[in-house]
This record gives structure tokens, C-alpha cells and sequence, in this order.
């Protein structure tokens, strides 16, 4: 987010500047002030170390950019069954079981000692979801009324818990985003995708679809309500 804001200041004050101060006014003739001629190159305007500068530059800044974002793009879509993120499955019975007790460093980057299977389905224009054999105070479905949006299916999860999503379509891709949980994973007919759900704060937030899949995509919402 830093980065974002400081190139865009840069970038739109620089457009800006130019956009106000450079401008032509009706009945005024601009003198050439570089030696411009129609059909010529300016040579004498070339600078190859201003050209390098602005090559290299952006390279290195794509470069440290990808280094940075790789780790939490490779837990965001971790694989599963893996120890270096949300281990296996949860075993209820066992005597050792206490939860997921996931856990956010200061990269964003979620660890748990395991997750909670459900099931997410999608179709014409709406959310299915399925808490499969969890108990109620790990996940519970309902609805509720949203304005604009209308009647809406609530998907109610646990802090602290992490959730591994199964999910189809029944007809067309969509694409369930999670708005607070800055993820979102297309969901396809016929093939089932995952999506990790690793919920660390509290509160209710929207669930929209974000691939365009007809007429009512647009109100194709729902709600993740998270409790403690």
C-alpha cells in the first residue's frame, strides 16, 4: 500500500504539473523551444542515460516487488496436506485437538495447526454453502435481507479457525471473494477447486462473485459472518 501511494503521487502530481503548466492559449503562438522539426528525430534531445535509468529501474522494482510477494502468495494458495502452513485436517477425536490456532506474522502470512473442511457451491445467481459435519460453533449457514442485494445466504465461521473450501458450479464459472479476507478463487462445473479460508478477525463482511456469469451477477452476494 506504501509503495502504491508514493509512485501514484509521482506519477498523477507529475501529470497534473505538466497538464496545468504546459498549456496553449487561443491566438498565441508557441515559440520551438527544442529546435523541433516535422519528420525529424531531435538527437541532440537523446540522453541514453536517462533511457537505462528508466529501464532499469522499473526491472529492479518488478524484481524486489515479486521477491516480496512471493511467500504470501505461496501460502495464500498453499497446498494441501502441507506442515509449513495449515497441516492436515482436523482430528476431532483426538485428544490433542484444540482448534486450528492459526496465527498471522507481521508479513500477513497465516499458520495453523490444521483446518476444517466445507463445501461452496455456485450458481445462477446465488451461494450454496455446506458446514458439512461441523459443529455449529465451528460453522453455521443462514440468511439474511441486504439492501439492493435482497435476500442472501450467510456463511457464519469461527476466529482463530482456518477453512479449506471445496468448491463447484453448477452452470457457469463464478468466483466467490471474500471482500475482508482479500481472496477470491473461480469455482468451475464439472472440476473442484479449493480455496483457503483462514479467518483472524471478527465482524460480518460481503461475499460477491467476482467473474461476470449473467444477467444477475451483480447482486450474486452473500455474507461471512465471523464469531468468537
Amino acid at each position: 500500500m506504501l509503495w502504491s501511494i508514493v509512485v501514484s503521487v509521482i506519477a498523477f502530481g507529475w501529470l497534473f504539473h505538466h497538464s496545468f503548466w504546459f498549456r496553449s492559449e487561443d491566438g498565441k503562438e508557441l515559440s520551438n523551444v527544442d529546435g523541433l522539426a516535422i519528420g525529424v528525430f531531435p538527437l541532440h534531445n537523446d540522453d541514453m542515460r536517462l533511457e537505462v535509468t528508466w529501464t532499469i529501474l522499473p526491472f529492479i522494482l518488478i524484481i524486489w516487488l515479486t521477491y516480496v510477494s512471493w511467500a504470501p502468495i505461496d501460502n495464500m494458495w498453499a497446498p494441501l496436506d502441507d506442515d509449513e502452513y495449515h497441516g492436515s485436517e482436523c482430528d476431532y477425536a483426538s485428544a490433542a485437538y484444540t482448534g486450528s490456532n492459526n496465527v498471522m506474522d507481521s508479513k500477513g502470512m497465516v499458520t495453523s495447526d490444521c483446518y476444517h473442511l466445507i463445501e461452496i457451491t455456485g450458481q445462477q445467481w446465488f451461494w450454496s454453502f455446506d458446514c458439512l459435519e461441523l459443529d455449529e460453533s465451528l460453522c453455521y449457514t443462514a440468511t439474511d435481507t441486504l439492501e439492493v442485494y435482497g435476500s442472501v445466504p450467510v456463511l457464519g465461521l469461527k476466529k482463530g479457525e482456518t477453512y479449506l473450501a471445496l468448491m463447484e458450479s453448477e452452470d457457469v464459472t463464478h468466483a466467490p471473494w471474500f471482500l475482508d479476507l482479500f481472496t477470491k478463487e473461480d469455482v468451475l462445473q464439472g472440476q473442484q477447486t479449493l480455496l483457503w479460508l483462514p479467518i483472524t478477525d471478527s465482524g460480518d463482511s460481503m461475499i460477491l462473485c467476482a467473474e461476470y456469469c449473467g444477467d444477475a451477477h451483480s447482486v450474486m452476494s452473500g455474507v461471512l459472518a465471523v464469531h468468537n
